[in-house]
């Protein structure tokens, strides 16, 4: 195996060790491996005469005496040094780097593809995540919209009945209101509660095509950067393959680089999705609260102070407004509180 010492331009010379551990000088090797003539350039005698008894001594035909080790690369007999013989096997210690540099590149080159892969992901699952949660949060607040409505839609269904009954009687009309009448309440009901679910079916249907719309913008980013990816490592394996090929032993860059367009694209959709507004349903079958005679009845309810006082605890704990909603109706359903005692209520509470 033959070690060397590099030289530089300004002084062209290598020293040179043989299997056997001896030295010696010649001229750069790599300058006749790039077409130099070796004997264009030539070296000062280090000895002109044998340094030992296995060694000999070698002119150049610029004057000047390179001793050559007998158990190198000298041919003996008169035949001189052997340049060919050891240029090839410069050149296969060249090679043998070149291909040790190739396979640390690659393997550099694979795993900054990985990281820099993972880190799409990782970016792309976490906007997928909070286009998950504000679609949720916008779902909710569509369907609670929806069932409050309906809510107030059947409250004042029935006070409207009630109230209507209760004229009737005071002008004498003991049966009550007329079948026609209470047809009509009914049908003013039910358009009420059709509009409202027709309403929450567009505001569900534009979700989720808001939703749809912001998932396609965010994996369409995700296959840009992983394209852009793509391009970046092929051109470094070429690199790579090149310095291979060229038997040059050189680091190859593996550092991949991240557009930033590509979060911002991400955080685009997610802030379109956080932005959506939902059209707000309405009871449409509406109720004219009665007279303070009326109310005061209603405040007189057994329940009445009951349900009240729960009602002003459970807000002043932080319940929900539909959750305390939600209680007072299944009360109603229940029979444990007349319709005018919750209508009241949610007057006292400020969600009439």
């Amino acid at each position: 195996m033959i070690l060397f010492e590099g030289a530089t331009s300004q002084t062209p010379v290598k020293k040179v060790t043989n299997k056997a551990g001896r030295t010696t000088l010649m001229q750069d090797p790599l300058n006749v491996i790039k077409g130099q003539d070796l004997n264009t350039k030539n070296v000062n005698a280090v000895s002109k005469t044998p340094t030992s008894s296995g060694t000999k001594a070698a002119s150049g035909s610029g004057g000047g005496t390179v001793v050559v080790d007998n158990g190198g690369y000298y041919g003996g007999g008169g035949g001189g040094f052997d340049m060919a013989a050891y240029l090839a096997e410069l050149a296969a210690q060249r090679q043998a780097a070149a291909q040790a540099a190739y396979e640390r590149n690659m393997a550099a080159i694979k795993n900054g593809y990985e990281n820099a892969y993972g880190s799409l992901t990782g970016n792309y699952q976490s906007a997928v995540d909070r286009l998950n949660a504000a679609r949720d949060k916008s779902m909710g607040d569509v369907n609670s919209d929806a069932e409050d409505s309906l809510r107030q839609a059947y409250i004042n269904n029935m006070l409207t009945r009630k109230n209507l009954n209760q004229r009737l009687s005071a002008m004498g009309y003991n049966g009550g209101a007329t079948e026609s009448t209470m047809a009509s309440l009914e049908n003013q009901y039910g358009n009420s509660r059709t509009g409202i679910n027709e309403t929450l079916n567009k505001n569900i249907a534009n979700l989720n095509m808001t939703y749809g719309d912001n998932l396609a913008a965010a994996l369409q980013s995700f296959n840009n950067a992983k394209a852009n990816l793509d391009l970046q490592r092929m051109q470094m394996e070429v690199n790579a393959t090149n310095a291979l090929n060229n038997a040059e032993a050189q680091a190859v860059s593996s550092m991949y680089g991240m557009d930033g367009s590509y979060l911002s694209a991400l955080q685009n959709a997610v802030n379109s999705q956080g932005s959506y507004a939902y059209n707000p349903s309405q009871a449409t079958n509406d109720y004219v609260a009665a007279n303070v005679r009326q109310a005061e009845s209603a405040a007189s309810g057994a329940n009445y102070s009951k349900y009240l006082q729960q009602a002003m605890l459970e807000a002043s704990q932080g319940a929900n407004a539909n959750t305390i909603k939600n209680n007072l109706f299944n009360a109603v359903r229940n029979g444990q509180l007349g319709i005018d005692s919750l209508y009241a209520i949610l007057q006292q509470l400020g969600a009439a």
